[in-house]
């Protein structure tokens, strides 16, 4: 068991989102826990197929926006304590609303697929990121049944 710290980060990345975003994974699943400034957002992007994103808002509001297959769009609002699901394949973005930093913490659930996008995204030194770049604070790979990367900064046993 472990136990991960999400102190509120000074330094913002170009897109907005607070530095340095949380990413806890294991072989099955990806959380992460991440801020946006406010008029910040995460630009149009799409994740593999297999993976389906549930994101629940902590603080703040966000804008969500999906393409559709179709080439329409949807957009839905979210606040404090409301879900929004982002089926895995669909282009999407987010933009925080209004003038309070966006607090969010977005969960995944990896299939094969997914994880060799990840296993991709190795960085120059082997660590692996996830599809955004972000490093793990910690990665417990289940199979071998050993913690892959911790953090000591952020997590604690």
């Amino acid at each position: 068991m472990y136990k991960v710290q999400t102190n509120r980060a000074e330094d913002v990345d170009a897109e907005g989102v607070q530095s340095t975003p949380i990413v806890i994974r294991t072989n099955e699943f990806r959380l992460l826990y991440f801020e946006m400034e406010p008029d910040a957002k995460i630009d149009w992007h799409t994740h593999t197929p297999g993976l389906d994103e549930v994101n629940m808002c902590l603080e703040g509001r966000a804008k969500y926006s999906l393409e559709r297959e179709d080439g329409s769009y949807q957009t839905i609002e979210v606040g404090p304590m409301e879900f929004v699901y982002v089926p895995g394949g669909a282009r999407h973005k987010i933009e925080t609303v209004g003038d309070q930093v966006h607090v969010s913490l977005s969960a995944a659930k990896f299939d094969t697929i997914a994880r060799l996008e990840s296993l991709e995204d190795e960085d120059a030194d082997g660590a692996e990121t996830d599809e955004t770049g972000w490093n793990d604070v910690l990665f417990v790979d289940r199979k071998r049944d050993e913690v892959v990367a911790m953090d000591k900064e952020f997590v604690s046993k």
